[in-house]
């Protein structure tokens, strides 16, 4: 519970009567390694190049198993709902959505943390709201999402009022059992094709509600709601968040003019970079202190064509089922480019999850084209959507508040040289930007994530302390 003055609790609105469906068309998650790494935080730009490799898929269901055995029990938490069904219609949103403003609170329901899991039992509990809010998608259009509010029993040792973070997690998956408040709620859950997916990111979360912070997480647009998930679009991610923080202070977790943090990695690199970008003209209520922008996919086009036939090939599924959501008018250039693997492609990854994805490891996109070209190079020779594409990076406007990006040199999936053409471009525009270099030697790279999945583990300690420092300044 908060130390600070505690706001009246808006209660939600009542259940839908219509949903609107999914349509037909629908990070990165992380895989950790233990590794002797130096942690030196500098200005000075580095750059790298980046080997592609590729491994037999045997090696992803290895990926697979190491993934659940080390994150599978250590974050479970259950909701206490009345009944299963009920739970499941807590993510249907009312039709038509309520009138209000963004970050306004549509409904709320609270659930209870597994006092007896491995996790639980190793930091302070806190009590755990699951929240539905309105946001606006990429043309401004208000949406419903849903996120989690998580206040800690923990003091806060710092000066002022208990801040807020806003934490963003990384690529989880496209369907909607992949949500971070469900995997929150449940720990593990189960995707579009049954296989279990774990809750790779909980121990940012717990490192935050340790030291007495007030965590808000958004699920983003479709992950949980209907429609697909805008996957790396920096715009309606950066609504999601900073309307989720918005939530949290209304629902009164947290206080209007408490410090706020943004911290994510990899899609929620991008989704915290695109959140600092556009604070200042979308949410200039809210007291940002700064931003953590970790392993951020700045180059959409890049990073995608860096994962092609590697480990995390699935998440080009992930991008064009979003892409086809808040562009439908390209759903005939890209459904034909591609042959009938790739249409199956598309539709499998609609509704998978990151576990499944490893299963369906190194496959080339080229193999799912009609030209036998990659994906991302087909779209890219559409004039009108290599102009999309391009509108994904980020970059512009410049952030008006510190950030921190957080870099692994040795990355495999999200090139380092994308990340320090963003801290150019972003002081050149006047930006307050501190560089951390999560560096570590190359690391089985013919995976094709376990860099990654080390920059995430990295990225935790130099994220907290900059961020604790960022909130007592």
């Amino acid at each position: 519970m908060s130390t600070s003055t505690r706001h009246t609790r808006n209660r939600g609105a009542s259940p839908a009567a219509e949903v609107l469906p999914r349509p037909p068309f629908g990070d990165f998650g992380a895989i950790s390694s233990h590794a002797r790494v130096v942690i030196h935080i500098t200005n000075t730009r580095r750059r790298v190049r980046m080997k592609r490799h590729r491994f037999r898929a045997v090696t992803a269901a290895a990926v697979t198993l190491a993934a659940v055995a080390m994150f599978g029990s250590a974050g479970q938490v259950v909701a206490e709902p009345p009944t299963a069904a009920a739970a499941a219609d807590f993510y249907l949103p009312p039709h038509p959505l309520p009138a209000g403003n963004s970050g306004d609170l549509i409904r709320s329901e609270p659930f209870r943390p597994v006092g007896g899991s491995p996790l639980a039992a190793l930091v302070p509990a806190a009590s755990a709201t699951r929240i539905m809010y309105l946001s606006s998608d990429t043309v401004g259009a208000p949406v419903a999402v849903t996120g989690t509010i998580l206040e800690p029993t923990a003091a806060w040792s710092g000066s002022g009022p208990r801040p807020l973070v806003s934490y963003t997690y990384g690529t989880i998956g496209a369907g909607d059992n992949c949500a971070p408040s469900k995997l929150i709620a449940d720990g593990i859950t189960t995707d579009g094709a049954g296989t279990p997916m774990p809750n790779l990111y909980i121990l940012d979360v717990v490192s935050l509600l340790a030291r007495g912070i007030t965590v808000v997480v958004t699920d983003y647009e479709g992950l949980g709601t209907p429609g697909a998930h805008t996957y790396l679009q920096p715009v309606p991610e950066a609504h999601a968040v900073l309307d989720a923080t918005r939530a949290a202070i209304r629902f009164g977790a947290s206080t209007p003019h408490a410090p706020v943090g943004i911290w994510g990695y990899s899609q929620g690199g991008s989704a915290a970079g695109g959140a600092a970008q556009l604070a200042r003209s979308y949410a200039p209520d809210l007291n940002l202190a700064g931003t953590v922008v970790g392993a951020p996919p700045a180059n959409v086009a890049s990073t995608l064509s860096n994962v092609d036939g590697k480990a995390l090939t699935d998440v080009i599924g992930f991008f064009l089922n979003g892409l086809l959501a808040s562009h439908p008018e390209f759903t005939e250039a890209v459904t034909t480019m591609l042959n009938s693997d790739g249409i199956d492609f598309l539709h499998r990854t609609a509704t998978e999850c990151d576990v499944n994805a490893l299963l369906h490891a190194y496959q080339p996109t080229s193999s799912l084209t009609v030209s036998g070209r990659p994906i991302i190079d087909e779209l890219q020779t559409h004039p009108a959507i290599r102009a999309v594409l391009d509108s994904f990076n980020l970059g512009t406007p410049a952030p008006a508040d510190p950030v921190l990006l957080a870099q692994n040199i040795n990355d495999d999936v999200t090139p380092a040289a994308d990340t320090y053409a963003l801290e150019n471009a972003w002081r050149g525009a006047g930006a307050d930007v501190t560089v951390a270099h999560l560096d570590t030697p190359p690391l089985l790279p013919q995976l094709g994530a376990a860099g990654h999945g080390a920059g995430l583990l990295l990225d935790d300690p130099t994220a907290v302390q900059w961020l604790i420092a960022r909130f007592n300044h």
